[in-house]
């Protein structure tokens, strides 16, 4: 099989994030159709070591700060995160301590699975998948459960020490959800997927602690809305689980966030903090990703090192201190030009909006934003555009060349940011042309609204005068 075979294949099963519609009937949720095919295929996925991610805000941030910190400390690690900016295979990586893999100068990581071991695997998996398609027993396999099988598979045959696991979306009967795992995380829930996981916090918050399913797992929760932390204490008590709470056993503090015209864009992005639980105290701790809300993030990481104690795994602090500063997650307060300042950043939800807002307050005080703006039609653009619109000095509506892709109409745009100018720019290209020639050295330009958004602006800026990454 070759690549382009190999993306043809993957390309010929449904994948919720590419269209608009709801699932298919016959590629409803469920659980036995991930669970049979991995059955097919040896159950990799049962002698692996896993981390498990659910929740709304930073899973991404935290699994990668999770996997650098597991790299430094001289693991072997899989990373499984979703979605991908540039390549589907951004999904699956090993974080090789010993033998960190060279990479094409266009691929995001180096770590990536390449496009040989895909092929490879997919050998494998493909006549699998075809008699669970001709059983017709549990309907059609999705592209997300193909690929989360596809990870499983790839991982048991790295024999990596341990597997960081995203959630797609949801919890409960997410793909993922058919491994067990030694350790639960859960980070902040918020609104978001309402039309599939519910449209009240507790409803959500119920499927996400769904990953939370074995007695023996350790279990560490975010702080939470009140809403959300009710229903996770129900079911960590459920299989008698004293969770690891972020805020109660382990506290952050942030010691340094630049701030203040004086400082260089290197000292603005600098981040300082520190971590301690309620007996032991951790050295301060520089982190690579800015944004106050990457220090919760952090700290999840810190009760993910206590969980992992008793469990034949040494972290030291030092290990910390360098996975920590070390990691590289692209497309989250992303600063990839300076001349003028471009910022990336995949603010799907409100919750993510706020955070976002609240970060360029801080690390850019007193400067506006030239917006780029472009969501996906079944995100809540009305809490997105409120949060953005506190910063936003002038408003350029953009399309993502994705199925998904909203396109604004100048009414939505009047009463989303009353008062301010803005422009339809259709091509992403083009509108980051504009708000490049117009801009002004007090501003910022902010590009930001939606995962294909920021993916396809990095693609145009990577061969860029402005592109820093």
């Amino acid at each position: 099989m070759t690549f382009p075979e190999a993306q043809k294949y993957i390309s010929s099963f449904f994948n919720f994030e590419l269209s608009p519609a709801p699932y298919p009937g016959s590629c409803v949720f469920k659980l036995d159709r991930a669970r049979y095919l991995l059955e097919l295929l040896g159950n990799p996925q049962d002698r692996l070591k896993i981390i498990h991610v659910a929740g709304s805000k930073g899973k991404g941030s935290t699994c990668a700060m999770t996997a650098s910190v597991l790299r430094a400390a001289g693991y072997k690690v899989g990373l499984y995160t979703s979605p991908h900016l540039n390549n589907c295979r951004e999904r699956i990586r090993v974080l090789d301590p010993l033998h960190p893999p060279s990479a094409d100068e266009e691929d995001i990581f180096q770590d990536m699975i390449s496009e040989q071991e895909l092929c490879a695997t997919l050998e494998v998996i493909k006549p699998r998948a075809a008699r669970l398609h001709n059983e017709k027993t549990f309907g059609e396999l999705s592209f997300f459960e193909l690929f989360t099988a596809l990870a499983f598979y790839h991982f048991h045959q790295a024999r990596v020490d341990w597997v960081v696991l995203e959630t797609g979306m949801g919890g409960r009967l997410d793909a993922t959800n058919v491994a067990s795992s030694k350790i639960c995380v859960i980070t902040p829930i918020s609104l978001e997927h309402t039309q599939y996981l519910g449209g009240t916090i507790a409803k959500i918050a119920g499927e996400k602690a769904a990953i939370i399913k074995d007695p023996l797992a350790k279990v560490v929760i975010a702080p939470q809305d009140p809403a959300a932390r009710d229903v996770l204490e129900k079911r960590c008590v459920e299989f008698s689980i004293r969770p690891i709470w972020i805020g109660r056993d382990i506290r952050y503090k942030v010691l340094h966030a630049g701030a203040g015209p004086g400082l260089s864009l290197q000292n603005r992005l600098r981040q300082v903090v520190r971590i301690q639980r309620t007996k032991q105290h951790y050295i301060d701790f520089e982190l690579s990703l800015p944004g106050r809300h990457q220090a919760i993030n952090a700290a999840v990481v810190l009760g993910i090192v206590e969980a992992l104690q008793g469990m034949d795994c040494v972290v030291s602090q030092e290990a910390v201190c360098a996975g920590l500063r070390d990691t590289f997650w692209p497309g989250r307060l992303e600063v990839i030009g300076q001349d003028p300042v471009v910022i990336l950043d995949c603010a799907h939800n409100q919750a993510s909006a706020m955070n976002l807002v609240e970060s360029l307050r801080r690390i850019f005080p007193n400067r506006s934003a030239t917006l780029i703006l472009g969501v996906s039609q079944d995100k809540d653009k009305t809490g997105i555009c409120r949060e953005l619109d506190s910063i936003t000095q002038t408003v350029i509506a953009a399309k993502a060349d994705h199925p998904r892709a909203h396109r604004f109409t100048d009414d939505e745009l009047k009463h989303f940011f009353p008062g301010k100018p803005f422009v339809r720019i259709a091509d992403v290209g083009p509108a980051i042309e504009a708000a490049c020639r117009d801009a002004v050295p007090e501003n910022i330009i902010l590009i930001a609204g939606s995962v294909f958004l920021v993916s396809e602006a990095r693609r145009y800026l990577k061969n860029k005068v402005v592109f820093q990454g």
